[in-house]
């Protein structure tokens, strides 16, 4: 009986650290693609061209390829892997942005720059990049 209480109790006490793990950010490899202090832990290559970091600036630029130039895309900034977005100075969570539009083909969009840990870029519902601070 006592057995069973101790296996009972340490599964009660390891599984939501297991859980937690097997939902949360997944690990580098190394692989990753790195712009600056930033790595992508997305990168969606049939949209994005390229990723830009200016140093002297603290600016991030993306490159779409022409077929995404008309889209929307939003940008959310946070503490924590998809957690504590921070707040735009417009007063939301969601800075919705033309990106290309009105832009040459291959042409930077507007930059970004911030001290966040996470820059998520969405567009039709989906993250085409998600980069992270590791620097």
């Amino acid at each position: 009986m006592k057995r069973l209480f101790v296996s009972i109790l340490l599964l009660a006490l390891v599984a939501p650290v297991c859980l937690l793990k097997a939902g949360g950010e997944p690990e580098s490899d190394g692989s990753r693609k790195q712009f600056g202090p930033f790595e992508a832990i997305t990168f969606n290559a049939s949209i994005l061209r390229d990723v830009k970091y200016v140093a002297e600036e603290n600016n991030v630029y993306l490159q779409l390829f022409p077929a995404h130039k008309e889209k929307e895309l939003v940008v959310k900034l946070s503490n924590d892997y998809f957690a504590s977005y921070r707040e735009w100075h417009h007063g939301g969570y969601e800075l919705v942005s033309p990106a290309n539009q009105g832009k040459t083909p291959y042409g930077w969009t507007d930059f970004v720059n911030t001290s966040a840990n996470y820059i998520e870029y969405w567009m039709d519902g989906e993250v085409f990049l998600h980069l992270k601070r590791v620097k």
